[in-house]
């Protein structure tokens, strides 16, 4: 019985944002160049830091999967453009039977 209580009690609120850190007297907010630059400066040290974790498959292998997935574009796009084809001739032969 506690157990339900303890599920039916109301949740504590809890605070959505960590409160902003107060500025010093004087202290200004660098503006938006400023900002943007070591925004920038961070993605691009980021990105080349993640970029060195990245393990890259051997050029035999991405030759093989290209080609791999080139037949089947093409196989598959002759598939869907014979359906295509057989399917206007019958709607053809019933538009020329009606009309």
């Amino acid at each position: 019985m506690a157990e339900i209580e303890e599920m039916n009690a109301p949740l504590e609120e809890e605070p959505s944002k960590t409160p902003a850190p107060k500025k010093k007297d004087g202290q200004k907010k660098p503006n938006f160049f400023v900002r943007l630059g070591r925004r920038l400066k961070k993605f691009w040290s980021d990105y080349k830091s993640e970029m060195k974790k990245v393990v890259w498959m051997p050029w035999k292998d991405v030759k093989k999967n290209t080609v791999l997935v080139l037949a089947a574009v093409v196989s598959l796009g002759l598939v869907i453009g014979l359906v295509d084809f057989v399917f206007s001739e019958i709607l053809g032969g019933i538009a020329g039977l009606v009309g």
